[in-house]
């Protein structure tokens, strides 16, 4: 009896053990073939792969992965915050240029019941985590299991690889998403669900993925000093004391001087992403070459995760390609206004809602703080609106027109690859152009926001030549040595409507891009020790911040508010009385940057034109106009 005891157990336990191999066995086919389903769910194309910038489908995500999202909230008052926007930059308004206080401006547009309802909502959902909302309640940052995500916002995850974006890096995205009832009315978007960003591991020598600094320095070699640079390089070799000549700019103020403590009390920042590093002793060396006042220093400010160590001698000379556009952001935009107070924004992620990001990350520092935001802004990144998505869109509006009603002033490089933009560079089974069949010539964001001034590029009076469209291949002028790398960017954007201080400027119905322009060929920069030239709409952007700082300086002293948003002044009849600018009438941007490939464009001509803008500018004239109008 015993035996048939034992002999019954060990019956069970095989039993048992059975049942649990089949049931581990059934669950093992069960999660295959949920994961064959969950691959079988998309099927991707050459154009899906060509518009996402490079980026195709790895593998569906698996639900465990954790993932991070920032939820922006819907914010109070829109329409309202776009009408006294529109108001107070208005030069025909009695309230022109009457800014608000950051606390006026959080008060108008807080909605703590959209925060509270979003709050409620995650707090319903398992494994979310709330990382950070921002003083302001303009944003909340959440992490959970992707599963989660999936169930919240009925999207499907996908693990992005990209050929350039180096060994283990990948993406979590989705390519759409539906917000829950709840929170339709509270929540105006999500950051890292849809955007897909620039590979910034491998950076090439001609497309350093900024928008379009190219450099003329052959295999990274460069020359050393600026004297053998001109002389190889030639009369269009560039230089801060060209560019004060070519817009009728004042001398820099003397150490000590009145009008040197006047232009301490001005701010102005240069926005940086794509791992781009600044080099203070090579900012050094080019402020020696020319004169320039060495007291001033760039300020590491917060950024997001890594702005606190932005700056690298040894990472400039090791790696050069890592300091192009933070180094000519740097040393020209403190060339151009060298005793004003200048900050380093840096952002990780190299995307439409980085960019997005860099606003609203910018603002809740400001609010945690006791700065008031900077008076200028310059950013020389940016991408085809057809790559942006509608979330990024709303959240950079939002942010900029809030900084508009505080008196800040944002340029924007329009691009260096013509009215195509990059992407009509990349061939599909050897087709050219095939984004321009698919999406039409596009223009560059965000440069197309209603809330920026856009800045093209020219060529010319470097050498005392007459000023043209930069171009590689325009005919009309002898470059020279050097022949342009780029091509200046411009068009019509098909997100923004016709602002209507652009009304009777041109037919179309979309924003036109850009509004201004500036030399942006052969600009000397330090490099790792070495002396280069770049060209590129980059090198403008930052110019023209800092002329405007000096601008800011004297009304600051005077006792007046500074500029803020330029575009209704520059626009108005007054403008065109004082001609304030440089009508540039010669030249297209049908093709891409070094002329290739030729996908169509727009010519400059009389008046505005989607290439160059209303042209180029004389600083003195600009800053009578800017005395003649408002309090």
């Amino acid at each position: 009896q015993q035996q048939q005891e034992q002999q019954q157990s060990r019956e069970t336990h095989q039993g048992r053990q059975q049942q649990q191999q089949q049931q581990a066995k059934h669950s093992k086919q069960q999660q295959e073939k949920e994961e064959e389903r969950r691959e079988a769910e998309f099927s991707e194309t050459e154009v899906d792969v060509h518009l996402r910038g490079g980026w195709s489908v790895k593998s569906r995500c698996h639900g465990a992965e954790l993932h991070v999202l920032d939820f922006v909230v819907q914010p109070l008052n829109v329409t309202a915050l776009r009408d006294l926007a529109m108001d107070r930059t208005n030069p025909a308004s009695p309230n022109y240029r009457h800014w608000l206080s950051r606390e006026e401006v959080v008060a108008m547009t807080r909605n703590d019941a959209g925060l509270s309802a979003l709050r409620v909502e995650l707090s319903q959902h398992d494994g979310v985590e709330v990382l950070h909302e921002s003083i302001g309640g303009d944003f909340l940052k959440a992490r959970a299991p992707i599963r989660t995500w999936e169930s919240l916002l009925e999207a499907k995850f996908y693990s992005f690889e990209h050929p350039d974006a180096g060994p283990g890096r990948e993406l979590l995205r989705s390519l759409d998403y539906a917000l829950p009832d709840a929170l339709k009315a509270h929540v105006g978007g999500i950051i890292n669900i849809l955007d897909f960003d620039a590979p910034p591991d491998h950076v090439r020598s001609e497309e350093l993925n900024a928008t379009g600094v190219e450099s003329n320095a052959k295999g990274g070699l460069g020359y050393p000093s600026y004297e053998a640079l001109a002389r190889a390089k030639g009369p269009s070799t560039l230089s801060p004391p060209k560019l004060r000549r070519i817009y009728e700019m004042p001398e820099i103020a003397e150490r000590g001087s009145e009008q040197a403590k006047q232009h301490l009390k001005t701010t102005q920042v240069v926005y940086g992403t794509l791992n781009q590093h600044w080099s203070p002793s090579d900012r050094t060396i080019f402020e020696a070459t020319f004169g320039i006042p060495q007291d001033n220093y760039v300020r590491q400010l917060k950024g997001q995760e890594e702005g606190h160590a932005m700056s690298g001698d040894e990472r400039c000379r090791t790696s050069p390609q890592d300091c192009t556009e933070a180094n000519l952001d740097v040393q020209y935009i403190m060339a151009m206004s060298p005793w004003s107070k200048v900050g380093y924004w840096y952002v990780p992620q190299a995307t439409a809602t980085g960019l997005a990001t860099f606003l609203t990350d910018f603002m809740a520092t400001m609010a945690d703080g006791d700065e008031n935001p900077p008076q200028v802004i310059s950013i020389s990144y940016g991408m085809p609106e057809a790559s942006v998505p509608k979330d990024a869109l709303f959240t950079f509006e939002v942010f900029a027109m809030k900084l508009t009603l505080q008196g800040v002033t944002i340029f924007v490089a329009s691009g260096d690859d013509g009215a195509a933009t990059f992407l009509a560079r990349r061939q599909f089974h050897g087709q050219d152009c095939l984004a321009v069949k698919l999406l039409g010539l596009q223009a560059m964001w965000p440069a197309s926001s209603q809330w920026v001034t856009g800045v093209g590029a020219t060529i010319g009076p470097a050498s005392s030549r007459p000023e043209v469209v930069c171009q590689p291949n325009f005919t009309g002028i002898r470059y020279d040595e050097a022949e342009p790398l780029i091509t200046s960017g411009g068009g019509y954007s098909q997100a923004f409507q016709r602002p209507v201080w652009q009304d009777g400027r041109f037919g179309q119905t979309g924003r036109g891009v850009p509004d201004v322009a500036l030399v942006g060929h052969a600009y000397a920069v330090v490099l790792g020790g070495e002396w280069v030239t770049f060209d590129g709409t980059s090198a403008p952007a930052p110019v023209l911040a800092g002329m405007l700082s000096l601008i800011n300086s004297e009304l600051l002293a005077a006792g007046r508010p500074s500029v803020g948003f330029l575009n209704q002044l520059i626009y108005s009849k007054a403008a065109q009385e004082r001609k304030v600018f440089n009508d540039i009438t010669k030249g297209d941007n049908r093709c891409g940057a070094r002329g290739y490939p030729c996908c169509g464009g727009y010519d400059a001509t009389e008046g505005w034109d989607p290439v160059t803008g209303l042209g180029s500018l004389s600083w003195q004239k600009l800053r009578d106009l800017i005395f003649a109008t408002g309090h």
